[in-house]
This record gives structure tokens, C-alpha cells and sequence, in this order.
């Protein structure tokens, strides 16, 4: 009988010990799973972040656009090319290179805004496009934000 016995001993031992390693086996693989979540959502918030950025340039580039307009409105029609000429540098076209300065990207001579002024639908009216250009240190072409408006005489 002690021979009858033994067999399933060894057994027993024999499936233990094929056991061995199954628990951190398992353990591995649920680090190897817990790691590729964690990098996907590194990855997620970096794009966020990026996103947030370019929507923060965006909404101050319009900004820029908004106010440059409303100050054309605010002034003679007539002389609005003269005042924004940037050949001339005059003090209205490097106030808002200045301002546009504060987007990424841009200065003196790469990504300035783009000021183009024609007559307008009537002789004392002029038709303002206005262009602004931001670059990121990452990105390999320049965003742009544009409007256009007709300035009359009030």
C-alpha cells in the first residue's frame, strides 16, 4: 500500500511544481498591460496640451485681428494705407507687429502680419484684409487667422 500512496504524492508534487512561475507570469503580464495604459494616456495628455496651445495662439491671434480692425474703424478711412505701411514703419504698423510678436514664430521678417488695404464699395470707404501668422516650434507650416472689413467715414 505505501507504494499506491506515493504515486499520488508525486503527482501532486509534479503539477505544484508545474505550477511555479504561473503567479508571476500573471503578474508580468498585467505590468506589460498597466504600461501600455499608462503610456496611452501620457500620449493623450500631450496632445491635449498641444491642442490647448494652438487653440490659446488662435484665440489671441484673433484677438490681435479684432482689435486692429476696430481701431482702423475708429480712425479716417483715408489715410489707413498710409498709417499701416510697412515699408514706411509707420507707429500704427509696428504697434501691431508688436502685438503680433507675441505669437510664436514671429518677428521682423518671418511670419508678420499681412495688411492689405483697397478702396472700398464707395470713394470714402476702404476694404481692409487683414492676415496674422503664428508658427510653432514644432510645426513645419504657419498657422494664419484672416479677416476682412469695409472702414467707412461715420
Amino acid at each position: 500500500m505505501a507504494a499506491v500512496f506515493e504515486r499520488p504524492r508525486s503527482r501532486r508534487r509534479r503539477a505544484a511544481h508545474a505550477q511555479c512561475g504561473a503567479f508571476l507570469l500573471e503578474a508580468l503580464v498585467a505590468l506589460l498591460i498597466f504600461s501600455f495604459g499608462v503610456m496611452a494616456m501620457a500620449g493623450l495628455q500631450a496632445r491635449v496640451a498641444r491642442h490647448f496651445n494652438d487653440a490659446q495662439y488662435r484665440a489671441n491671434a484673433a484677438e490681435l485681428v479684432q482689435a486692429t480692425i476696430a481701431s482702423m474703424r475708429a480712425s479716417d478711412p483715408a489715410t489707413l494705407a498710409a498709417r499701416f505701411d510697412p515699408a514706411a514703419s509707420t507707429a500704427d504698423w509696428l504697434a501691431l507687429l508688436g502685438q503680433a510678436k507675441r505669437l510664436p514664430g514671429v518677428n521682423d521678417v518671418q511670419n508678420v502680419p499681412g495688411v492689405r488695404i483697397i478702396d472700398g464699395p464707395t470713394t470714402t470707404s476702404r476694404q481692409v484684409s487683414l492676415s496674422v501668422f503664428w508658427q510653432t516650434p514644432g510645426d513645419l507650416i504657419a498657422h494664419r487667422y484672416a479677416a476682412s472689413a469695409v472702414i467707412a467715414a461715420n
